[in-house]
């Protein structure tokens, strides 16, 4: 999954040598996902081409739009200024997009448009290439006692209190969107305290396109959000397309998690690993798919249905293809009871489902 402009070309190879086409249900392959991660954003500006700004208004225009700024946070840009990448405009990036989508699509190639979104809590991080200008302004002491030097500078991590306005973070993440909703892939979208303004964006995107977008294109909200449970209830009503994907690393962060689980509906849930560690992959996907089945009081495959007895519940041989949903009146599915619900299958189908790999 991609999230800068250095990723797109690593994922388009990477799914060329691990090849998923649609019309391919077994093996291990890659889903290609494109785009540009809200985190990011700062280093991309909306003028064109022909008019970029220079680094120091484009920079200032994002981290200090009022002329009443902190005067401790001009000095501080003007310091990391020097450091921060010049701007790179985003129209040439939607063209890169657009074609490493479309290609995928000619091709038969599985493809989506991620990990995008909105982050409220984000902040800019200290330029690597600065690290002797912060030890310079906060001392080495307090370095080497927050992180050991044998981390390296790969793992030196600090960050500035400059944030991305959301306005900016949203026009970019429409852009990618747009193409999406034209070309029809789904969305991987990354959502940090900022609920209400996700919301928005999925609303105006329904308002705007009506069934292109709630019937061509699934959205995955990444890592379940970190929504609350209510707010999630009322998305899934307004939004037939929008599933969640809960991870043990950040999901279960929230004391709201358990309940936030149990309202996510059979037919919208998801799971992921949430980890850029691949030897992490596996383990963190079965510890999510455990966690999911034990809260929802679902079956899990090779697992005790009831903790302490001692023996697995024998699931039996099933096709994913064979499987058959029972739907009422309104064309919803009715959710058989929970303990007849398995775990994995439930999942494999909602991917597929998502995937639109099955009818």
């Amino acid at each position: 999954m991609a999230t800068t402009v250095h990723d797109q070309g690593k994922v388009d190879a990477l799914s060329r040598e691990r090849c998923w086409f649609r019309n391919t249900s077994k093996g291990l392959g890659v889903v290609a996902c494109f785009g540009y991660h809200p985190w990011f954003t700062h280093r991309y500006t909306l003028s064109p081409p022909s008019a970029i700004p220079s680094k120091r208004d484009h920079y200032t225009s994002l981290f200090l739009p009022h002329s009443s700024s902190n005067d401790n946070n001009q000095t501080l840009l003007d310091t990391l200024l020097p450091f921060l990448p010049d701007p790179t405009p985003l129209q040439p990036l939607l063209e890169t997009l657009r074609r490493n989508l479309t290609t995928h699509l000619e091709e038969g190639r599985l493809a989506m448009l991620g990990e995008v979104g909105l982050d409220a809590s984000a902040r800019l991080r200290w330029p690597i290439e600065a690290r002797s200008v912060w030890e310079e302004m906060y001392g080495k002491a307090k370095n080497k006692n927050q992180e050991g030097e044998e981390n390296g500078p790969e793992e030196w991590k600090r960050l500035t209190p400059f944030k991305v306005p959301i306005s900016h973070q949203r026009a970019i993440l429409e852009a990618q969107m747009e193409i999406a909703i034209e070309l029809g892939v789904n969305i991987s979208f990354h959502s940090v305290a900022s609920a209400g303004p996700t919301m928005d964006v999925l609303r105006s995107m329904k308002t705007k396109h009506g069934p292109r977008f709630t019937h061509r294109v699934n959205v995955d909200l990444h890592s379940a959000g970190g929504w609350s449970p209510q707010f999630w209830i009322q998305a899934q009503k307004s939004l037939p397309n929008l599933y969640a994907s809960p991870s043990i690393p950040i999901t279960s962060r929230s004391p709201s998690a358990p309940s936030l689980i149990r309202a996510i509906a059979r037919d919208r849930m998801l799971i992921e690993s949430d980890t850029h560690d691949a030897t992490l992959n596996t383990r963190y996907v079965w510890a999510a798919t455990e966690w999911v089945g034990r809260l929802k009081g679902w079956k899990v495959e090779g697992l005790p249905q009831h903790p302490g007895d001692g023996e697995e519940e024998e699931d039996e041989d099933w096709e994913l293809e064979s499987e058959e949903e029972i739907y009422d009146h309104r064309g919803k599915p009715i959710d058989p009871a929970p303990h007849e619900i398995w775990t994995v299958r439930t999942l494999e189908r909602n991917w597929a489902r998502f995937m639109r790999l099955l009818d």
